[in-house]
């Protein structure tokens, strides 16, 4: 019957040679264990609860083989396997005669003795036959930073000197506080199991007379290595020497360090060795630290004594955006792998709220995702199906200020809240006062660059960054002196109120990019009374005593940039007497935001004449305007503009005698052509125009035929290819990059001279700070005009000298004027100078540096030349609907006064079935 039966879809052909004959018959079954279930009754059955030990054979629980072998094992309590002292029981002997393996006292005693097939390799070897080589910790950590153990064959690896940490690095005793994830898992303490092995041909040098290294020693079953050739030792020596560069600090494996015998702490990463250093190069200036009062410094000292865990995460939490925190929700590995006692400890210094202080139902609620407020929601019968996370928010807080029926029960929003509470858990936010006190830390480390970065929610994190990208070598400054002469801030107090009135300005500006143009004039109406509280309380003189490029970081200025912006706000609002009012008190004072005057004359008149239709004093607006020698360029020409429009204007005829003797500023126009393409039509028809444009013929067309391509382009792009089939080979799209870069190359060593104080206050900045004001010549006024005189009689060489100079010298570096990628190399830019000429060069570079504020903009678009015919032209391109600037008028004509060769090229369309030109 076993015969007729179909066999079973299920079952397999069996490759065992014990199956096969059981199932055969043909002959008694071979000797050897009984034949395995099949896999699916091993998947089905559960693991057996006690194993045999592979010493003593006695039956232990599974879990509990390990601690059984270490402590419990009669047969290793008797002595049977005995220790060599100092030698990991897990590393087999390194005694090269030729012993059994049952002999071998260093055998692994997870191996039983009487296994002589697990004594060999596949070449013969025995497994004693091991070579060990000790590998210097600098080789290893180089190599485990990169997550992987990778020795060279045939090689042996000298230990470079281990070096103490440098500025930065956590506390002694910190590196308890950092976790097993990140130590890795050679990591431990001088008992540890690795750490306190002692291989039997270790040298002695490694770890004998006070070295001040730790070495390790490595087995592995590579034959005998040979004597590296001394290119190949060399080349390893080199490789060990350069420093590896690993910012993610949570793929670092760490290793003990040791110096002179004593263990110190890891390296800290990045982020917490920049920002310690920070502290400590703020604290150190005089100045500066004068600004912290013992308050602030006994809570930098509190942070100091924090351990390594501690501070790596208070500075993560510092880098976030300041709002409530859910613990369970962060995820930092790399610091430790269970953050709440490291949490206990910020919060018992002092650093860190909980939950009990949570007392704001809108904060509960926004740290709670979308499935959790429905739940909630749920509960208090609100929201549908569709509902999103915002509108579950609103009702809830809507119900949340409802009255409760009962006046003795608890109220709504504290139920919601109680209950919202439970499900966020456990919270934390950083302390307001602490976090003020760094704050004011990192703003007096990057003055230059303000607030907006920190209050955005990085927390400093792009100035970590920076330091991380210049000790790393993959970024670079331009090499200056920073000298210091001024005091910027008096006092606290007076930092304090900087520190505010930026604040104030970064939530005004942010109020007004989202739209909300009424939140943006509560914070502006918030904002200007504390201005005028200030005004009338404290002593503004030393802030208006200070140079112009060091007024911008006073209070005054930040209150003066609210009050502008106060103007674009009461004008969208519509209250353009309001925006009259206080554009007139903008007008009365010069002390503050001096190069934003041109502007306010500008807006003054045309709401005078336009919204509020009082033309004389919109008349006497534009007169005082153009008498006001801080107003210049394109303002200056906008406002003359204004004047004529209004003498040609029939309503105005009756103040014709007021309008006479107006300041003439009078702008030469210049040559225009103007060129077809065809226009492709997008949605909207909003944005710039975008053109089609018919390539060449191919010149790889194998068949002979003409090969064309119709490709999408802007209206520079259709402009050059228009101009390199005049004869202009050379062309580039640049606008005023293009000039700022010859401007930056050719003044190089006077833009970052020395002897002009206060203009450098720390040293990543990548221009000086008198860059944008009338300063910039003033003090270097003597060195400006012997260049420009260099410049009016240097023939071509000697400019394609200059410009190698200072590019091969200083390529690469961090420069506000410089685009080193605007060109190709340093030949296409030093053929470009050789048609420029001298005298045009000479004359741009001045005009530049008086004003360079107001004369960055507004420049050519193109700049196409022709080497063989060092001719040049440079050319404003205009797309449809599409007008000259003031600006760009007065660059035209001034370049046109140089002798330049400019003109203006408009793009027109011709029609969808049209051809290009």
């Amino acid at each position: 019957m076993s015969e007729e039966r179909p066999r079973a879809p299920a079952q397999r052909r069996c490759l065992s040679r014990t199956r096969r004959r059981a199932r055969g018959g043909g002959g008694p079954p071979a000797p050897g264990p009984p034949a395995p279930a099949s896999i699916a009754s091993l998947l089905r059955n559960p693991p057996p609860s006690s194993l045999a030990c592979p010493l003593c054979g006695d039956m232990v629980p599974r879990f509990g083989v390990n601690e059984h072998l270490d402590s419990a094992c009669p047969l290793r309590r008797d002595g049977t396997c005995t220790e060599q002292a100092g030698v990991d029981p897990m590393i087999p002997s390194v005694d090269r005669t030729a012993r059994p393996a049952e002999e071998s006292p260093s055998t692994s005693p997870y191996f039983k003795k009487h296994a002589p097939a697990l004594s060999h390799t596949r070449e013969g070897r025995t497994r004693d036959d091991k070579v060990v080589r000790t590998v210097g910790l600098g080789s290893l950590a180089a190599r485990l930073s990169r997550r992987r153990l990778n020795f060279p064959e045939h090689t042996d690896i000298a230990s470079p000197q281990v070096k103490p940490p440098s500025i930065g690095s956590p506390p002694a005793g910190a590196s308890a506080g950092i976790s097993a994830a990140e130590r890795g898992p050679l990591t431990g303490d001088a008992g540890s199991a690795h750490s306190s092995s002692a291989p039997a041909e270790t040298p002695k040098a490694g770890l004998e007379g006070g070295s001040a290294q730790r070495e390790l020693a490595v087995t592995t079953t590579l034959p005998e290595p040979s004597r590296p050739s001394k290119r190949k030792a060399e080349e390893l020596s080199s490789r060990h020497k350069s420093p590896v560069v690993a910012p993610d600090t949570s793929k670092r494996v760490r290793l003990p360090w040791r110096t002179e015998g004593v263990p110190v702490s890891p390296p800290a990463p990045y982020y917490l060795s920049n920002f310690l250093m920070v502290l400590k190069t703020v604290l150190e200036n005089e100045d500066d630290r004068v600004l912290f009062n013992q308050e602030d410094l006994a809570v930098i000292r509190t942070f100091r004594q924090l351990s390594a865990a501690g501070q790596m995460l208070y500075v993560r939490l510092f880098q976030r955006k300041l709002q409530w925190l859910r613990v369970n929700k962060l995820d930092y590995a790399a610091i430790a792998s269970d953050l709440s006692p490291v949490v206990q400890e910020l919060t018992a210094s002092g650093f860190l709220q909980r939950e009990s202080e949570l007392e704001e139902l809108g904060e509960v609620l926004d740290l709670l995702p979308a499935p959790e407020l429905k739940s909630l929601a749920k509960t208090f019968h609100l929201g549908g199906p569709g509902a999103q996370k915002q509108q579950l928010v609103e009702g809830l807080l809507r119900l949340g200020r409802q009255r409760s029926l009962f006046a003795t029960g608890a109220s709504t929003g504290s139920v919601i809240l109680k209950r919202a509470k439970q499900l966020a858990g456990q919270c934390v936010r950083l302390c307001r006062g602490p976090r003020a006190v760094f704050s004011r830390l990192l703003l007096l480390s990057s003055l230059t660059d303000g607030l907006d970065e920190e209050e955005a929610g990085s927390g400093g994190q792009n100035q970590l960054y920076t330091i991380l990208l210049v000790n790393s070598g993959r970024l670079a400054f331009p090499v200056y002196t920073v000298e210091r002469k001024a005091k910027v801030f008096q006092d606290r107090d007076e930092l304090i109120r900087y520190e505010a009135a930026m604040r104030a300005l970064q939530e005004v500006g942010a109020a007004m990019q989202a739209g909300n143009w009424q939140e943006a004039f509560d914070l502006y109406t918030s904002a200007k009374e504390t201005w005028q509280e200030q005004r009338a309380t404290c002593n503004l003189r030393h802030q208006e005593a200070l140079p112009l490029f060091l007024r911008c970081f006073t209070a005054g200025w930040a209150y003066t940039r609210i009050m502008s912006r106060g103007v674009e706000i009461l004008q969208r609002l519509r209250r353009y007497k309001e925006a009259v009012e206080e554009l007139k008190s903008l007008l009365a004072q010069s002390v503050y935001c001096p190069d934003s005057r041109g502007r306010w004359w500008d807006r003054l008149a045309l709401n005078l004449q336009q919204h509020l239709k009082h033309m004389q004093q919109a008349i006497n607006a534009v007169r005082e305007g153009l008498s006001d020698p801080l107003v210049r360029t394109g303002h200056r020409l906008s406002l003359y503009q204004r004047a004529v429009r209004m003498r040609e204007a029939p309503s105005c005829k009756r103040f014709r005698l007021l309008l006479r003797d107006f300041p003439v500023v009078l702008v030469q126009d210049v040559p225009h052509v103007t060129i077809r393409g065809q226009l492709f039509p997008h949605p909207g028809g909003t944005g710039k125009s975008v053109f089609l444009m018919i390539t060449e013929e191919s010149e790889d067309n194998k068949n002979g035929e003409n090969g064309h391509a119709t490709v999408m382009c802007s209206v520079e792009e259709l402009a050059l290819a228009h101009y390199r089939r005049l004869g202009f080979e050379e062309g580039i799209h640049g606008e005023g990059s293009t000039f700022s870069t010859l401007f930056g190359l050719l003044l190089w060593d006077i833009v970052f001279m020395e002897g002009v104080p206060d203009v450098f206050r720390n040293p990543y900045q990548t221009c000086p700070l008198d860059l944008h004001t009338d300063c910039f010549y003033e003090n270097r006024k003597e060195a400006l005009e012997l260049r420009v005189q260099l410049l009016q009689e240097a023939s071509a060489e000697t400019l394609c000298s200059l410009l190698a100079e200072a590019w091969r010298s200083q390529e690469g570096r961090v420069c506000a004027l410089v685009s080193w990628e605007r060109f190709s190399s340093l030949e296409q830019a030093q053929s470009l100078v050789s048609c420029l000429g001298g005298p045009f060069l000479a004359g741009l570079v001045q005009q530049m540096a008086k004003d360079y504020r107001h004369c960055r903009g507004g420049l050519p678009d193109l700049v196409v030349w022709s080497t063989q015919s060092s001719k040049y032209k440079l050319v404003e391109v205009k797309g449809p609907n599409d007008r000259l600037s003031q600006k760009q008028q007065i660059w035209l004509d001034g370049l046109r006064k140089l002798g330049a060769d400019v003109e203006v090229c408009h793009v027109t369309d011709i029609g969808a079935r049209g051809n290009c030109d």
